[in-house]
């Protein structure tokens, strides 16, 4: 569907909508809003789908939603665990699915951007509700299944994590009218309609804006998240997720960020030292602690190659050494774009 059939359509919601956008760590939609300005200035709400991050800042507020909305307009951040969250049911995976109440008082309008994501397969579409709008222990039942082999990096089909989400979001859409707008950043490329269907015609353009041909895995590889992502190393840490591959058997991967709120999230310290030894893959998602996939990954990782970093974080307590003076190679926004090496069968 086209933005003009959309922006009808929203135009026809009854009461007050909940739009559900992303949080400072993703493209700010903005430009897309500023097409809905006429028909949402006065009905809308903003839902920063923020999952298990922390609140979105008044900064952030202002940088997401641009000039477009202005004034008085009310605001909330995701808190997974403030216990307001409605389950609505559970998938066949055995996640239970407890959703913002908001997403269950009106129609929904979501607005999201599609890239690369290292378990997910990629960002946007169904994200902006689980996790982003999900209470913490969907969170927690959902990302378990990041521990399965087959939860990668630019891939969607057999994918448990991302199934599981289509899954939970289906189950909102049966309760909730939902209206979806998946931008690809560094496009022009835009899709409407419903959640699904929008955000798998954004998948095929991101899969070939974002897939970046390696022809040799490199020796020496820098990567760079690209700036709303080196806010921390929780975020940071993505570009070092969809890069690993593209660098050979004992070669050298440096992260290169800010990091200007240290580590970001409150299971990154456990993670960073549970990677420096073998760690046991959680049976169950009763098992499963959040970030446990990430330390499976990173063990995994630094088992292969020579992980280092320039932070200005201390690495050195978690068993990491000091980055090689340079490397051959520096990819720049490498959080939102993914190696497709031709050495390989993929």
């Amino acid at each position: 569907m086209s933005i003009s059939e959309i922006r009808d359509q929203v135009s026809n919601m009854n009461g007050t909508i909940t739009v559900v956008v992303n949080d400072g760590t993703r493209p700010s939609p903005w430009k897309y809003l500023s097409a809905f300005q006429p028909v949402l200035a006065g009905r809308a709400r903003f839902l920063f789908a923020t999952g298990t991050h922390r609140p979105v800042t008044p900064a952030e507020c202002r940088s997401i939603l641009g000039d477009v909305f202005v004034g008085d307009v009310v605001t909330r951040s995701n808190m997974c665990d403030d216990g307001t969250h409605i389950q609505i049911g559970t998938t066949s995976r055995g996640t239970e699915v407890e959703m913002h109440p908001w997403l269950l008082e009106g129609s929904v309008f979501a607005v999201n951007s599609v890239e690369p994501h290292y378990f997910a397969g990629f960002t946007g579409g169904r994200k902006s509700f689980l996790p982003g709008s999900a209470s913490r222990k969907t969170i927690e039942q959902n990302h378990f299944l990041a521990c399965l082999p087959k939860a990668q990096p630019g891939k969607l089909y057999g994918n448990p994590v991302h199934e599981d989400m289509m899954e939970g979001v289906a189950l909102l859409a049966r309760q909730t009218e939902i209206v979806m707008v998946n931008g690809v950043p560094g496009s022009d490329a835009v899709f409407c309609g419903a959640f699904d269907s929008s955000f798998y015609k954004a998948v095929e353009v991101a899969a070939v804006k974002c897939g970046v041909s390696v022809k040799k895995r490199y020796a020496a590889l820098e990567v760079r998240p690209g700036r709303t992502l080196e806010i921390s190393l929780y975020q940071a840490m993505k570009a070092v997720f969809l890069w690993e591959r593209a660098v050979e058997d004992g070669g050298d991967l440096v992260l290169s960020a800010a990091c200007i709120e240290g580590l970001g999230a409150r299971q990154m310290e456990r993670l960073l030292y549970a990677s420096s030894a073998s760690i046991a893959v959680p049976r169950s998602s009763e098992e499963y602690l959040l970030g446990d996939h990430a330390a499976i990954r990173l063990q995994k990782i630094r088992s292969r190659i020579n992980l280092s970093f320039r932070t200005g974080i201390d690495m050195r307590r978690f068993g990491f050494s000091a980055p090689p003076y340079r490397c051959e190679t520096i990819i720049e926004n490498a959080g939102f774009s993914f190696p497709v090496v031709k050495t390989e069968n993929e």
